[in-house]
């Protein structure tokens, strides 16, 4: 049974009101002002007619042009032409006006025109006149007249809204090819506008991972973005966690009853042939373009087409499907099984055609539609829509995928290990553990060798992520290598397969190493096998792991050059190896610790606004990875920004990072920003919320309540930052103990200056470089040293690190009497002041001390004034000026009175 389309007038009144025109006119008047402003500008040049916006369907035109309607009105007259499909009638955009005509002034057009013309000025009592049209379907010869008229005359201006110019009548396009029209392209929001509208409309920040996963649920279309936030603040979904607007689960658009309402609307527009075919392929979700034809008639795909619902791939097999994904949600939630049913006998020869064509896309659709009429899946079937859900994010799909399968069918041991993906994806780490387990060991012996090494290595990577669950992994690798030793003696024994299985089994040993931070024990191994192995996956999977070996080895630029070489070789070889996450964890590492965190930033900020299909599972730890990285370059109030939204979904959604990450990346942040009450509640909240995470995060965790105490000066903090880096050097972990060692000497003694230097020497890149310096030039009294080392510091853009260097280099230097390095680092610190809420070194000596009349002379001098004007102000001779700055010179060591811009004492 097909549902019909409700009335506007029986619709509840609370959904009228939230999606009124006034509301809408709210959401859209917080965003797009610059635009707005583009438009208004434009409407007031005398030189033109008025602006043509154009726009896909959906981008919010109309919203827009009532946005700027509004902004007009005290001053301006709007009147709306209200165009039809019949255009055989004259004049039929204005006929309410036609109407108020006297009798003898409709005798011939150009009377008409005179007297409407009348009307409107006299309408209008001396204010501006705004003529509007609203995406119309045609307008008549007549009324086309009128409206040139109205603009050639200067009596009006128009504001057209329309899907592309060509759309317009003739008239219309020959005044903006000739200027006299101005052109405006709506886009639909980005995620930056998405989030921008929401904080404005809601009150406070929300966090980028609601902001993407808001957007690519709505497409960027206004209506449909106000329409979802609504159910899913009725639902409680996207709730307030502290001081962020955080989403609690995924978004599922079905149930929504306001959004049901805009699509039921839309559709009731269309032919009914339209109708079914949207329902049809809401169904099945995607089909080739020449199937879809031989099942539906072309004129309506066509029509389908040009109104904005289909997304057709440009090339291959040119697959279809909805263009909005909130609409195929949408219209599932209403259909009864009957009516799905009588759909699927519809698309018999879709689906028919999608059984021969399995590619991830098909194939989910195959298996939904299959779902939705409650028949069950072959179990083969069931297994590789299970993996193509795994693969685009949707865990929830897989597991009732994998549900079809039965313990007794063969397909059950790789079911178990789907189920664990998707357990993994959903942070369910025992559940995950669970599925494995639910594996008999009379399946697993009848596992071909791989197939059972890659089940080992399976269950061991999810037993990372339990209390205690590393403690089981050798005992399971050890086992596994005995199974495979008895499998290779045996008759017929497949040696280049039991090789393949040993290679799966070293990489549940290396993966294990990594975890725990033993990397020297594995690098070198892990080299070997990526630059020898013969199996692309393996190669591929030990390089991952070697990236994050070599950031925290002390060979960060290598690690990055790896991870480019890495995913050149996965594009290439269109592969995903089993430990890519690996890859983004190290680059993570090796861009954070080598100070690339600009180029760590733009790629974190890039995954957030691409809105991949992961971003609900994910997006907590991008934001925290984003602000670990703005804390680490010392943009301490940015960072608190993004780290109380991530925290927020940590709580929510605990990943491989946790809470605890953000508790001391946010104590650290606001020790920066000298806050010292929040820093100690987080710093509280840090040593209670510790879980099971990988070495380098809990390392990453660790150093910031350590340098947050440090920053608080907490008695004890230098000397643990010390005794972490002396375990990592026992470790080799050369990079993270010359981190550490940075923190802690501050004021670090002569022993430990030179010993930062010596690790440092063993590191790579441009942060190794820094830290080298500082000792050196510390431990050496030498502040031209010290002032290079902040000029790598200001190109890495840390100005905790350089206001550092330059505290030093003022000191040293004024201690030597070098005027001009203490003139130069003292510039350095003055420009810092303003970015730098609270500098982690301040000076303790004094500059050559001037007088107050020096003062007074040097002041005035830094102006730009003259010896003669300053002598003027202070009633003295030019030769006593010329004294003062003589003596003002020589104290400060400079030689001219443009060297006295941006001094302290000027």
């Amino acid at each position: 049974m097909r549902a019909t389309p409700e009335s506007e007038a029986e619709r509840p009144a609370t959904e009228r009101q939230a999606l009124g025109a006034a509301e809408r006119r709210k959401w859209s008047s917080l965003v797009r002002q610059d635009l707005q402003n583009t438009v208004i500008d434009a409407l007031g040049d005398p030189s033109l007619y008025g602006v043509v916006v154009v726009g896909a369907p959906g981008v919010g035109k109309a919203i827009f042009a009532r946005s700027v309607e509004a902004r007009l009105t005290p001053k301006t007259h709007v009147l709306h032409l209200h165009g039809s499909t019949d255009v055989s009638t004259p004049f039929g955009a204005l006929a309410h006006l036609v109407a108020r005509l006297p009798v003898d002034a409709a005798d011939s057009p150009g009377a008409i025109i005179h007297g409407i013309s009348h009307l409107i000025s006299s309408d209008a009592a001396g204010r501006e006149v705004l003529l509007v049209l609203s995406e119309l379907p045609a307008l008549d010869s007549m009324s086309t007249a009128l409206l040139v008229h109205l603009l050639i005359s200067g009596t009006a201006k128009v504001l057209v809204t329309v899907r592309q110019a060509t759309d317009m009548p003739e008239d219309l396009i020959r005044l903006l090819k000739d200027g006299l029209l101005d052109e405006v392209e709506l886009q639909v929001f980005s995620r930056a506008e998405v989030a921008k509208l929401l904080s404005g409309v809601l009150g406070k920040r929300v966090t980028a991972t609601a902001a993407s996963a808001l957007h690519a649920s709505s497409g960027g279309n206004p209506l449909v973005l106000q329409a979802i936030v609504t159910e899913q603040l009725r639902s409680g979904n996207l709730h307030l966690a502290g001081q962020v607007w955080a989403m609690k689960g995924e978004i599922h658009l079905s149930s929504a009853e306001v959004l049901t309402d805009l699509v039921r609307s839309r559709l009731a527009r269309e032919t009914p042939a339209v109708q079914e075919a949207l329902e049809l392929l809401a169904l099945i979700r995607t089909a080739p373009l020449a199937v879809l034809l031989d099942v539906l008639e072309p004129e309506v795909v066509a029509e389908m087409e040009w109104s904005g619902y289909l997304r057709v791939e440009p090339s291959g097999a040119r697959r279809v499907a909805l263009r909005d994904e909130y609409m195929g949600e949408v219209i599932r939630g209403w259909m009864d099984l009957p009516r799905r049913n009588e759909l699927r006998r519809l698309a018999a020869g879709v689906i028919g055609s999608i059984t021969r064509d399995l590619d991830a896309e098909a194939l989910l659709g195959f298996a939904s539609s299959t779902l939705n009429v409650r028949e069950t899946l072959e179990p083969g079937v069931a297994l590789a829509a299970a993996t193509a859900a795994n693969r685009q994010f949707d865990p929830w799909f897989a597991l009732e995928c994998a549900r079809q399968i039965g313990r007794e069918d063969k397909e059950w041991v790789a079911a178990a290990q789907q189920r664990c993906v998707s357990h993994v994806i959903l942070a369910e780490h025992e559940a995950a553990v669970a599925a494995l387990k639910d594996v008999t060991p009379e399946q697993l012996r009848r596992l071909p060798a791989y197939d059972y090494a890659d089940y080992v290595q399976e269950l061991c990577s999810a037993l990372l992520w339990v209390p205690g669950g590393h403690l089981q992994i050798p005992g399971l690798i050890a086992e596994a290598r005995e199974d495979l030793s008895r499998r290779s003696q045996e008759t017929g024994a497949d040696a280049a397969e039991i090789e393949r299985a040993s290679g799966m089994l070293r990489l549940a040993s290396f993966e294990l190493h990594v975890h725990q931070g033993e990397y020297a024990e594995v690098a070198e191994a892990l080299e070997q096998e990526y630059r020898d192995g013969i199996d692309l996956q393996q190669r591929l999977s030990c390089g991952s792991l070697l990236i994050m070996a070599w950031a925290v080895l002390g060979r960060e630029m290598e690690a990055i050059e790896l991870a480019r070489e890495l995913r050149h070789k996965i594009q290439r070889a269109k592969a995903r190896p089993r430990l890519h996450n690996w890859l983004s964890e190290g680059l993570f590492a090796a861009l954070l610790c080598s100070g690339q965190w600009e180029e760590l930033a733009r790629m974190l900020t890039a995954t957030l606004d691409q809105q991949p299909k992961n971003i609900h599972y994910l997006g907590g730890a991008a934001e925290l990875a984003l602000g670990v990285s703005y804390t680490y370059a010392g943009r301490a109030s940015v960072a608190i920004d993004t780290l109380l939204g991530a925290q927020a979904q940590l709580e929510i959604r605990r990943n491989y990072y946790g809470p605890a990450l953000a508790y001391s990346a946010l104590a650290f942040a606001y020790a920066q920003a000298g806050d010292v009450k929040e820093s100690r509640t987080f710093l509280e909240l840090a040593e209670k919320g510790q879980g099971e995470t990988a070495w380098f995060p809990a390392w990453m965790a660790e150093f910031c309540v350590k340098m947050a105490r440090r920053w608080l000066k907490d008695p004890g903090a230098k000397q643990s930052l010390i005794e972490s880096a002396n375990r990592d050097l026992a470790k080799g972990r050369i990079t993270t103990a010359s981190i550490s060692l940075f923190g802690a000497t501050v004021h670090g003694t002569e022993e430990e200056l030179l010993l930062l230097e010596q690790v440092s020497s063993r590191r790579q890149g441009k942060m190794a470089a820094v830290n080298r310096m500082v000792a050196e030039g510390t431990r050496k009294k030498d502040p031209k040293t010290l002032l290079l080392a902040a000029s790598v510091a200001q190109e890495l853009k840390l100005d905790a690190v350089e206001s550092r260097c330059a505290v030093l280099a003022l000191d040293i230097a004024r201690e030597a009497g070098d005027s001009a390095s203490a003139r130069l680092a003292q510039q350095r610190l003055d420009r810092l002041v303003g970015t730098v809420p609270v500098l982690p070194l301040t000076p303790h000596t004094f500059g050559p001390e001037l007088t107050e009349r020096e003062r007074q002379v040097a002041k005035m001098a830094s102006q730009g004034l003259s010896n003669k004007e300053v002598a003027n102000q202070l009633q003295v001779s030019v030769r006593t000026v010329e004294g003062h700055l003589y003596q003002i010179f020589t104290k400060m060591g400079i030689s001219s009175r443009s060297e006295l811009e941006g001094t302290a004492q000027s």
